[in-house]
């Protein structure tokens, strides 16, 4: 009887400890788990942060080339308009020299009549 008391406290002490190191290894687990989520968490979360960055250098790249085009853009019209206002004012200057030529022709002719004898009809 006495053996089968020590076995029944040995096997006790055996399933008590097994337990014992059971719910150890259960609480590790689940240690390990958090930490593993943990580095997860963070690996995702630096996945979209860094996504983000590339978003945001995306959106910067494409606003500098849309405020770059605009200002080439306003470049070529304002010399557009330059050109034409040179030709305007080119055409305007020929419209001027050929009314001078004009006025002083037409004093000549004004100049040449008054100082030939007009023609009398007898």
């Amino acid at each position: 009887m006495r053996f089968v008391i020590v076995s029944t406290v040995a096997a006790t002490l055996v399933l008590g400890a097994s337990t014992w190191v059971w719910a150890d290894d259960l609480t590790s687990l689940g240690s390990e788990l958090k930490g593993e989520m943990g580095s997860m968490a963070g690996e995702v979360k630096g996945d979209m942060q860094a996504e983000q960055e590339q978003m945001k250098e995306n959106f910067k790249t494409k606003k500098d080339q849309m405020k770059a085009d605009m200002k080439a853009k306003r470049a070529q019209v304002k010399s557009e308009m330059k050109g034409k206002r040179d030709a305007l004012k080119a055409e305007r200057q020929e419209m001027k020299k050929a009314a001078k030529v004009k006025k002083a022709n037409a004093k000549k002719n004004a100049k040449e009549a008054a100082e030939s004898p007009a023609p009398r009809a007898y």
